[in-house]
Parts: structure tokens; C-alpha cells; sequence
């Protein structure tokens, strides 16, 4: 996963877009029966979080800017300590694998 490179709007496929959306829609389902008991999924931090870390930050690196409570999680879970840590890691790593590097 490279964190470092911005790529909004890249590969945007009809396929993508549906990946997207479903995303978005668990993201929806749990705050909206989970979100009186906090702001990440089940209310508090947990498994399912870190376990969209990733797809957080590819949302990030793709500009994917979901509206509303899905946006909301989004902003939150970029916004945790852990995520900023990562992030901070990436941005300072000075090796890049040219075979895992899209072209420009």
C-alpha cells in the first residue's frame, strides 16, 4: 500500500464505483445502528476499524469523499492516533518499489 502517492480520481471504474458504494454502505449500517455509542463502527474502536484502515487510507490516496456519516467515519478514523502514526511512517519512508508504483 502507498500511502504517499495521490492519485484522485484514478481508476474510477464502473467496478470501483461498486466497491466503493458497498463500503460506504456497511460504514452506513453500522454507525446507523451502532453510531449512539461512539464514532467509529460499533461505537468504539475495534477489529472492524483497523480492519478498514486500508480501504481508509485508499479512499484518501483515490480522493473517494463520501458525504455525510460515511464521511464523518472516514475524517474520524484518519483522524486516530494510530492512523497518524501510520501515515507519518509512510510519508517519511525514503524506498519505493518501482514494480508496485503505478505509472503517472
Amino acid at each position: 500500500m502507498n500511502i504517499r502517492r495521490q492519485l484522485p480520481g484514478r481508476g474510477r471504474t464502473p467496478a470501483a464505483e461498486g466497491d466503493i458504494a458497498r463500503v460506504i454502505a456497511i460504514w452506513l449500517d453500522c454507525r446507523k445502528r451502532y453510531g449512539r455509542y461512539g464514532p467509529y463502527l460499533f461505537g468504539s474502536f475495534t477489529a472492524a476499524d483497523a480492519m478498514f484502515a486500508p480501504v481508509c487510507f485508499r479512499f484518501q490516496s483515490y480522493g473517494v469523499e463520501p458525504s455525510g456519516e460515511a464521511g464523518a467515519y472516514l475524517a474520524t478514523m484518519l483522524a486516530h492516533p494510530a492512523m497518524r502514526e501510520w501515515q507519518a511512517a509512510a510519508l517519511a519512508e525514503s524506498e519505493v518499489v518501482p514494480a508496485d508504483e503505478l505509472p503517472d
